[in-house]
């Protein structure tokens, strides 16, 4: 599973190795929390909910202290590479999309890892369930569903990403603001998840809304933080988001009402 990603250690033995995260590190405990999809086709999940990586932080806390040994807590925060990780667990399987996919929650989870300095018996009733899961061989509507072409079968250009270009900081190259416009997302993407028939189940059968970029851009930061500053899109801020509302409505000719 091969996925350029720009918010990860390049260093492979980090990558692998979660003793060069806690040194002693005898087991990883992986949790996966799962979240409701979003209801709007422009806006991720991201903009929606408490934010997971402090919620997920303080359950894999006080699980590591009620272990009572050392540990190290990592939600996108690490280097190891937590999607393998959650694979190698049994939390589900690897999706052409590049995402984790669990039979009972789809692609709609975030992932956790505890390491701790204590030998653990790992759950394989469960892993070995998981290994026989995959997509359907016939299946490549999230390589069709990418404006961007950033799928290839179970290998992901993140650079080419729309999540990734929306969430990027600092100033964008052409290429990256017409790939933003094709998209039309204002952040994050959960294109190649609403697309998966893995993840039929857990979606609304009712038609997604629309977030109007309008709305945004006529935002202060009260508003923004009243709307959005519970939620994982929060670190970036205001400015960030009317950033790509801009992109969105420019670039598509959409007038501001």
């Amino acid at each position: 599973m091969a996925v350029q990603a720009p918010f990860v250690s390049r260093n492979i033995d980090k990558r692998v190795d979660p003793s060069r995260s806690l040194p002693g590190a005898r087991s990883v405990i992986v949790l996966g929390k799962g979240y409701a999809p979003s209801t709007t086709d422009n806006l991720s999940s991201l903009g929606y909910g408490v934010d997971y990586h402090s919620t997920l932080t303080d359950i894999l806390k006080e699980l590591g202290q009620s272990l009572q040994c050392n540990y190290v807590t990592m939600v996108d925060s690490g280097p190891l590479a937590e999607r393998a990780f959650a694979v190698k667990a049994g939390l589900g399987f690897w999706g052409r999309n590049g995402m984790v996919i669990s039979p009972e929650l789809g692609s709609f989870f975030n992932i956790g890892l505890l390491i701790v300095d204590i030998t653990l018996t790992p759950s394989m009733t469960t892993h070995l369930t998981t290994q026989l899961l995959t997509c359907p061989d016939d299946c490549s509507r999230c390589i069709e569903a990418c404006p961007n072409g950033a799928i290839k079968p179970y290998s992901i250009d993140a650079m080419a990403c729309i999540s990734h270009l929306t969430q990027k900081k600092g100033a964008l190259t052409e290429d990256e603001v017409a790939s933003i416009s094709v998209g039309k997302q204002l952040y994050g993407c959960d294109l190649c998840q609403i697309c998966c028939p893995m993840n039929k189940a857990f979606l609304s059968t009712s038609q997604l809304a629309k977030e109007d970029p309008a709305d945004i851009l006529a935002m202060d930061k009260a508003d923004f933080d009243t709307r959005f500053g519970h939620t994982a899109m929060a670190w970036r801020g205001l400015k960030h988001l009317q950033r790509n509302a801009k992109i969105v409505m420019y670039q598509n000719g959409i007038k501001r009402g």
